[in-house]
């Protein structure tokens, strides 16, 4: 009986086997893109939710709410934007820190409703803006360059052009 207790315990807490990372990636769509443009597309996919050709506050907003892990819609905190980027996207857990201070726009550690500025642009500006984001200003700074994921994702980056990121 205590073997069977253990055995439970290690199961449901631990994680053993995959058993719990395959239950949050069930129920949190932890299912990465490999590619970088499928990475940047699933990001549009989720910031362009009424499929209207626009991102705007609304979509943001919406979307912001999917990075929810504790319950509380009313803070986004960092460590749920990292959780997103890598689980969702695929992205390293630096590079979800990265952006982080994309959620949090006032700088004061908490990503709210106050920090959501006005936005309405094209879903092609959106992907420039993802591309040129990760391209130039993440995989730019060598630093981020050390990691396997970010060599690998920055390599990928490196081989793209502008015109290369289309989702369809």
């Amino acid at each position: 009986m205590p073997a069977l207790r253990l055995t439970v315990f290690i199961l449901l807490f631990c994680g053993t086997c995959g058993f719990s990372r395959s239950l949050f990636s069930l129920f949190n769509h932890c299912n990465p893109p490999e590619m970088l443009v499928g990475k940047f597309c699933a990001a549009l996919l989720d910031n362009d939710l009424n499929g209207n050709g626009i991102v705007d506050g609304s979509d943001i907003a919406t979307d912001t709410m999917l990075y929810n892990y504790d319950e509380d819609l009313c803070v986004t905190n960092k460590w749920e934007v990292v959780t997103r980027w890598s689980c969702r996207y695929g992205f390293s857990e630096q590079y979800g820190r990265y952006m982080y201070q994309f959620f949090d726009i006032n700088g004061d550690g908490l990503a709210t409703a106050a920090d959501l500025g006005s936005v309405n642009i094209s879903d092609a500006y959106f992907l420039k803006v993802q591309y040129t984001r990760f391209k130039n200003t993440y995989c730019g700074d060598p630093k981020n360059r050390v990691t396997p994921l970010d060599k690998l994702q920055c390599d990928e980056v490196d081989k793209l052009k502008p015109e290369d990121i289309k989702c369809t």
